[in-house]
């Protein structure tokens, strides 16, 4: 009988040792293709990459345009519909899309425009309160955040991802 800790398996031509159930890659045996600029968070083409490789980039709010009040609220009666959609009509749907359209706009009113930030904040703000949501709700505060970020990426006009939750 072999333990699964002492196990190791073929990938191409390396051998991975594993250990509890998990691929254990030495650092110095780790790949990696990008590098980050020391002065900013942005992700350089390593070398030998094509001209256009530009890493991640950023997705922009400006077409969501100035009315940050009018893009909440349609944010949090889509939260709502959807939330009402996946599971059933409740009022806690209601209050967990006007818990996301209070924290969008106090982002945005910060001059925050970055999705990721919105996102964690909107996940932020409904944890710190999950007390008022938990009885009643059948997800989470990182399930309604995810929906968030794929709503103004959409929104936005930007590209998504298959996986993506499409906005109701």
């Amino acid at each position: 009988m072999v333990k699964l800790s002492t196990l190791s398996f073929l990938v191409g031509s390396a051998a991975l040792q594993t250990s509890h159930g998990f691929v254990t890659v030495p650092q110095s045996a780790a790949i990696s293709t990008r590098t980050m600029s020391p002065n900013d968070s942005s992700i350089n083409a390593a070398d030998g990459d094509n001209d256009t490789a530009v890493g991640v980039q950023d997705i922009s709010l400006a077409p969501l345009g100035d009315d940050h009040e009018a893009v909440g609220e349609m944010m949090a009666q889509s939260v709502a519909a959807w939330l009402d959609e996946e599971w059933m009509p409740q009022e806690v749907h209601v209050k967990m899309g006007t818990s996301v359209k209070n924290t969008y706009v106090t982002c945005r009113g910060k001059g925050l425009d970055q999705v990721a930030d919105i996102m964690t904040e909107v996940t932020d703000d409904l944890y710190a309160r999950w007390s008022e949501y938990n009885a009643d709700a059948f997800v989470n505060a990182w399930d309604v955040g995810n929906y968030v970020a794929d709503y103004l990426i959409a929104k936005s006009g930007s590209e998504t991802c298959g996986c993506s939750t499409k906005p109701v």
